[in-house]
């Protein structure tokens, strides 16, 4: 380049667009004889997290029927057969996404 020479430089940030947040699930009064799943995103150890809350729930309210479950693909990715069973038949679904 020589001297005078002008240069064209981008600013590669990028602005994300608006969004609405979304509020929290309303709590269940209670979970006795209810169905938690305790879904692993398949993203670095979530699945152990998982399992030690579900040793938990046996230990510690074996009211609760605590299901682990493992999602589909990797955990960027939707899995509707899992939602749907979740809708259908728990009370609740606490979902790791790892450490």
């Amino acid at each position: 380049m020589g001297k005078g020479e002008k240069i064209v430089v981008m600013n590669p940030m990028g602005y994300p667009p608006a969004i609405q947040p979304l509020g929290m699930a309303p709590r269940p009064g209670s979970l006795k004889g209810k169905t938690v799943y305790l879904v692993d995103c398949r993203f670095d150890d979530g699945d152990i997290l998982m399992q030690q809350m579900q040793a938990w729930f046996v230990e510690h309210m074996p009211e609760v029927k605590a299901e682990f479950r493992r999602k589909s693909g990797v955990y960027t990715e939707r899995d509707p057969a899992l939602y749907e069973e979740i809708r259908e038949k728990g009370a609740a679904a606490v979902v790791a996404v790892g450490h």
